[in-house]
């Protein structure tokens, strides 16, 4: 069975796919490259990959989680499947890297900013770290991730992966989603 990897920009619905995903399949685990990226910058400050934009979050962390993939297969023999979601993994680096695994990119479409806010103010919860931040500051971060998200939609199609505009109707495209995932892997 393939490994998953669900990726995109923030506030997509990345996490709420890779959990859809979790309680649907057997044997598949979510690995959250937010997690990994915060263990390796509380034991390895040095690797420079951290949640303060550090220079290998894009380059080195997606080595790493290849590799942990690599050794699983080979070690484990694939009895335990992983979905790995986070913003680190880029188009170009999941041709790369990810080549084996099922490749699905999340964004918010041609949303202009103020409609991205609404939208992420939409789904926010209290666990998301959207929901302490105020309007001003999701803003600066929302027009950083624009052009990001049009480049991983144009790189999505020229490399075949999926992207998916979870800008409207988020909920029945996730589900459709997840039986389309369920297809490719069970049949």
């Amino acid at each position: 069975m393939k490994n998953i990897l669900i990726a995109g920009v923030p506030r997509s619905g990345k996490t709420t796919l890779s959990m859809l995903l979790a309680n649907e399949l057997k044997n598949y685990h979510i690995i959250s490259l937010d997690c990994i990226r915060n263990a390796l910058d509380d034991t390895f400050p040095q690797l420079e990959i951290n949640p303060r934009g550090g220079k290998n979050n894009f380059t080195e962390l997606p080595k790493f989680v290849s590799r942990i993939l690599y050794y699983n297969k080979r070690d484990l023999r694939n009895k335990i499947n992983y979905i790995i979601e986070g913003t680190q993994i880029l188009p170009d680096t999941a041709k790369e890297l990810f080549n084996d695994c099922i490749v699905i990119f999340l964004g918010h479409g041609n949303m202009k900013p103020e409609q991205i806010l609404d939208n992420i103010r939409k789904y926010d919860t209290p666990e998301e770290y959207s929901y302490s931040r105020d309007d001003e500051t999701m803003m600066k971060s929302i027009i950083k991730h624009i052009k990001i998200d049009y480049e991983i939609e144009q790189k999505s199609k020229l490399y075949g992966f999926n992207y998916i505009d979870t800008s409207s109707n988020r909920t029945e495209k996730l589900n459709k989603l997840v039986e389309e995932v369920k297809k490719d892997i069970y049949y």
